[in-house]
């Protein structure tokens, strides 16, 4: 059985700018966006690599990680509202 942990994590205020997921060692980090909008997510170590989109009711299992906080989130529309994603799982 693998054990997990769900964590939150609430996009910036300024919408131009990335939000790191906290520190929470696991290998997997699978978000559901229901956010109501697209979330762009960086991965730390390649930032000029590129970025990934995912659509609002869409789901991604981020593998390869050794902790969370090695992806960063952001509003894809750069908006200055905040959104929360409410249920985001890490597996240990």
């Amino acid at each position: 059985m693998t054990a997990a942990k769900f964590i939150q994590l609430t996009t910036h205020a300024t919408g131009t700018n990335f939000t790191a997921f906290p520190d929470t060692p696991g290998n997997v980090v699978t978000v559901v966006n229901h956010t109501g909008t697209s979330l762009t997510f960086q991965h730390v170590a390649d930032a000029d690599e590129g970025e990934f989109v995912l659509p609002n009711g869409m789901a991604y299992a981020f593998r390869g990680l050794s902790n969370a906080n090695q992806l960063r989130v952001k509003r894809t529309d750069e908006s200055n509202t905040p959104v929360t994603l409410e249920s985001v799982e890490v597996e240990l």
